[in-house]
């Protein structure tokens, strides 16, 4: 087995071949054309992260962590790509609907963190 790195073309190949070509974002699709440098980094940077198979995570919970993150940034092609990725290693319907859960909470907690400011400054009107 080679350590080679892989042309564009073939990252998006392994990517279809493992979410379905449907699945694919679209940006990489792009990119493998007129930039094929950043498909490379996104599949290292992919590598090293939810793809580390050394990471003390298992496959499942970095995947459901890459796809909170998806949500969490409103990257609707990240979201679609990774809920394939989800559906193909078993993450079921109840595991996808807790993330949601996880998620939206996390987003309406934040509105109250942002609000520091506003809540300092009710706080030192008393």
């Amino acid at each position: 087995m080679s350590n080679a790195m892989p042309t564009a073309e073939q990252v998006v190949e392994m990517m279809s071949a493992k979410m379905g070509m449907n699945n694919v974002p679209a940006a990489m699709l792009f990119a493998k054309d007129v930039a094929p440098e950043l498909v490379l980094q996104v599949a290292m940077s992919s590598k090293e992260s939810v793809g580390d198979e050394q990471s003390p995570l298992d496959e499942k919970t970095r995947t459901l962590i890459y796809l909170a993150s998806a949500l969490a940034t409103h990257d609707d092609e990240c979201v679609k790509a990774t809920l394939a990725s989800a559906l193909s290693i078993g993450v079921n319907k109840a595991e996808l609907i807790s993330v949601i859960k996880i998620v939206r909470h996390a987003a309406n907690n934040g509105a109250v963190g942002a609000a520091t400011p506003i809540l300092q400054a009710l706080a030192m009107k008393r």
